[in-house]
């Protein structure tokens, strides 16, 4: 239908246009055919960089979990918390495994919940008394909660990833383990003394247990990916604005002045940041609304110009420092800074400090990371960083400000002198074409028209000369070309008509 629709309606239009195979076109296409060999290898280029960037920042993340710092907290002092200590001390240390450390200066387990909020990622807690109870239980038959025993006190809310993955499986997989080899050394022992049997069985069978402390809840449905996948949709709607703005923006820089650009274009950018991050901290609101989860910070109206204002520094930021190469890159290589840029960001939430190279270490001062950090403290009050998070941020902001600057005035520097057009394409490129003549050949333009004998003139004249020349009548004075009068457009006098418009 297409076929006949065309055939009917576009007969004859295609008569003075050549075929694909014509000869005439083969050096077009033998052109453009370079041109695309040389798009296929820098799309090449884009999609190994974004593979490298992504899979080298989680690559080998268990052989770091080392630096991850699991505490045992003995409040009870007994033999029951002595030989716990033994049991996890005495678990085989691995690379891919948290190292165990013992505290002493914490007195209670409020002292315990109090420093994992603030810092720490994880504790095994010996409760106090756990000695006493389970001695009474065996001897004179008394009422016992193994699940008094232990316990695990975790913060979900420093880095959701990293306490699923390996804090909270550790803790409970010691819990369990402890559990297990502390029953069976005590059915051995009463076996071995020939003791007898305690009036309730069941504190000799299953004496250790635990319960778990989520100091800063943060394993609500979508929290792992809450503030990541709010940033990159605020992040890939910048980048189509601001790739409309570097198509459209030539006239201004040939016309406006460098100091308006300066203030046009972060303001700009400030007032796009604004705009999406507010929709950003609208979506969550319908969506968490709140009491979206009874264990997480209840959610006040500060709580909303906290996401807004965090999500538009983090918006804001990025956006300098994409224009910032969006203003001097070619079309051919404008994906790879978004690339770039995209990738290490959305790794820096998914992963942790200590759970990175050195090398990869760099992507936790970019901006996901700290607008995270700030998130999850909101919402959790988990390990509070805020002072840190807020100082990186405005640091990159000012910074990509500065730089800003400087590009502005390169770029408008390349538009006035012809140097680079509107899309950005550089002169001695296949596609470039700018209205604005390049500097060089203009200024070897007027050179090359310049008299021979103009140097001789002008040393020779004296002043004398001057004032004859200027008392001269005017009618002797000819111009050496001639001079073209042209009509101005929106009136009505024309002065090679005569008509003066009256």
């Amino acid at each position: 239908m297409l076929g006949i629709y065309s055939w009917r309606r576009l007969s004859g239009k295609d008569d003075h246009r050549v075929s694909f195979t014509d000869s005439k076109l083969r050096p077009e296409v033998k052109k453009r055919f370079w041109d695309y060999v040389e798009l296929a290898f820098i799309s090449a280029i884009m999609i190994w960089s974004g593979l490298s960037l992504f899979f080298g920042g989680i690559h080998k993340r268990s052989a770091y979990v080392n630096n991850i710092n699991i505490y045992l907290v003995d409040l009870d002092g007994g033999s029951v918390g002595a030989n716990i200590s033994q049991l996890i001390f005495d678990f085989e240390i691995t690379p891919s495994s948290p190292v165990w450390l013992q505290r002493h200066d914490l007195r209670s387990l409020d002292a315990v919940k109090s420093w994992i909020l603030d810092s720490g990622w994880g504790a095994l807690v010996i409760n106090k008394g756990t000695s006493d109870r389970l001695s009474k239980a065996l001897s004179d038959g008394t009422d016992y909660n193994p699940a008094d025993a232990m316990t695990l006190v975790e913060s979900s809310g420093r880095q959701v990833v990293a306490e699923m993955l390996y804090v909270s499986s550790t803790l409970s997989t010691a819990a369990q383990t402890v559990s297990r080899k502390y029953a069976l050394d005590q059915l051995k022992f009463f076996h071995d003394s020939q003791a007898q049997l305690p009036h309730r069985t069941a504190a000799l069978v299953d004496p250790i247990s635990y319960t778990t402390i989520d100091v800063a809840p943060a394993g609500f449905t979508i929290s792992p990916i809450m503030s990541t996948f709010g940033y990159l949709v605020i992040l890939l709607s910048t980048i189509g604005v601001l790739i409309v703005w570097k198509m459209t923006s030539f006239p201004f820089f040939t016309k406006v002045r460098y100091r308006d650009l300066i203030l046009m274009w972060p303001v700009l950018l400030l007032g796009l940041a604004l705009v999406l991050s507010f929709y950003q901290a609208l979506a969550f609101l319908a969506f968490r609304g709140p009491d979206y989860n009874s264990l997480a910070l209840t959610y006040t109206p500060a709580t909303f110009f906290k996401f807004w204002f965090t999500g538009a520094a983090v918006a804001f930021s990025l956006g300098l420092w994409l224009f910032n190469w969006f203003l001097h890159l070619t079309p051919l290589f404008i994906a790879l800074p978004s690339i770039c840029t995209v990738i290490p960001n959305v790794v820096s939430t998914i992963g942790t400090f200590e759970l990175a190279s050195k090398f990869y270490r760099i992507f936790y001062a970019l901006p996901f990371f700290n607008g995270s950090s700030i998130i999850l403290y909101i919402t959790t009050g988990a390990h509070p960083t805020v002072g840190r998070n807020v100082g990186v941020l405005v640091a990159e902001m000012a910074g990509m400000t500065l730089i800003l600057w400087v590009s502005i005035w390169v770029r408008q520097v390349c538009a006035l002198r012809g140097i680079s057009d509107a899309h950005g394409w550089f002169r001695g490129s296949t596609y470039f074409h700018s209205p604005i003549p390049y500097y060089k050949s203009v200024h070897e333009g007027a050179e090359s028209h310049r008299p021979a004998d103009a140097e001789a003139r002008i040393e020779s004249k004296s002043a004398s000369d001057s004032t004859l020349s200027a008392q001269a009548p005017p009618a002797r004075r000819r111009p050496t070309e001639a001079i073209e009068i042209a009509d101005y457009d929106e009136d009505n006098v024309s002065l090679t008509t005569g008509n003066l418009g009256v």
